[in-house]
């Protein structure tokens, strides 16, 4: 309840300390989240800015400015870096603002959005706030079937959503092939590379060979990506890319009342976090590509590691092999519910996408926690 009176605050944090101790990513057996442990020095930056609010841009004309640059280094690494764009709590709301300008830039207030059964739930709920019909095009492979898709193309379709990095599998989707069929259906194209947009710029630059995804395409109108899962920024922090500024105009609202006078707002939300922002350009800065290349590195080497050890094991197997650091694992005859169950207990964080587990191999994880991992899987297989 609301206490009447406050109490000091050392008693508060022991109490937050009784209340949140082991929660998240302690002890690193965390296998189930696209996020991790941010950044040290992002923390401290963010700290020292987290009154920064970009939802008044007059005020803090400077780190608009910051955000501005945060938006053009991601457009670089995604072949655009005269992006529009902003900073976002995360893919979610990224997702509802590209459909959103899809919507009314169509010039359509009702119509259709085609996306796989592998888009993130986000799209369905895009979908729903604003008045859109989601048709989910087939999978093969679990990726879209585009042959497929092109059936459900029609004068009602405002977009075709894309995913470079599914939340299953990690896998990239056809967007290249969905390229060509968005140009000749005449509708907009957006790419959902929430985690793969700061994945497969450094696979890429490793020698590793990615296919066509993002802005190099210029059916590409749109693009989602999240500092804040391998980019190692605080929460929240996620990106809308927009190919045009110009394009944002079809969802700007006029707010008189800020610093200065009237301005257009031309995102979702209206107070933002200009921490976000900082910390992001911040982080950034100090890694630089090469920093960013290591990371990508040493969890490609340790999914690698994962898939050798999994194709050990008697009646476990992988899924498809990854193409970015996200392992799906099944067993020939225990069904996924009991493997969750079994796992949990032995204090793993686990999740599913549909009859396999999948496993996220984010920093936090090491050799030493992979192999107490499959120690477990053994031990769960010889139970069924």
């Amino acid at each position: 309840m609301f206490p009447e009176e406050g109490v000091s605050q050392e008693k508060v944090l022991s109490t937050l300390q009784r209340l949140l101790e082991g929660e998240g990513y302690v002890g690193g057996r965390v296998l189930s989240s696209m996020c991790t442990y941010p950044h040290p020095f992002a923390k401290k930056v963010f700290e020292a800015y987290i009154e920064r609010n970009l939802g008044d841009p007059r005020l803090f004309p400077k780190t608009a400015e910051i955000e501005k640059e945060v938006v053009s280094m991601l457009g670089e690494l995604l072949s655009h870096p005269n992006a529009a764009g902003y900073i976002v709590t995360g893919g979610t709301e990224a997702n509802i603002t590209a459909l959103w300008v899809a919507r009314n830039s169509s010039g359509k207030r009702r119509g259709a959005v085609v996306a796989s059964g592998e888009a993130h739930f986000s799209i369905a709920k895009a979908c729903d706030l604003l008045g859109l019909e989601f048709r989910v095009a087939p999978c093969r492979n679990y990726v879209m079937d585009v042959e497929e898709a092109r059936g459900l193309l029609d004068e009602d379709v405002v977009a075709v959503v894309g995913v470079a990095g599914t939340t299953g599998l990690g896998l990239v989707e056809p967007i290249e092939e969905m390229a060509e069929v968005a140009e000749k259906a005449g509708v907009y194209l957006h790419v959902d590379a929430a985690f793969g947009g700061l994945v497969l710029p450094f696979l890429k630059e490793l020698g590793i060979e990615v296919p066509k995804f993002d802005f190099s395409l210029e059916q590409v109108q749109s693009m989602t990506v999240d500092p804040h899962k391998m980019g190692l920024a605080p929460i929240p922090a996620g990106a809308v890319l927009f190919r045009r500024e110009e394009m944002l105009n079809s969802i700007a609202v006029e707010a008189p009342y800020l610093t200065g006078g009237l301005y257009l707002v031309k995102t979702l939300s209206g107070t933002r976090s200009g921490a976000s922002a900082i910390a992001a350009w911040a982080l950034f800065k100090h890694l630089g590509k090469k920093g960013y290349r290591e990371l990508v590195a040493r969890c490609m080497k340790l999914t690698e590691y994962l898939v050798k050890r999994v194709e050990e094991l008697p009646d476990w197997s992988v899924v498809t092999k990854p193409m970015m650091n996200l392992v799906g694992v099944r067993h020939e005859r225990i069904s996924i519910e009991r493997i969750m169950e079994e796992l949990t207990k032995k204090g793993w964080a686990v999740s599913r996408h549909r009859d396999f587990l999948r496993i996220v191999v984010m920093p936090h994880l090491n050799t030493n926690i992979i192999d107490d991992f499959v120690q477990d899987l053994v031990e769960v297989g010889r139970g069924g």
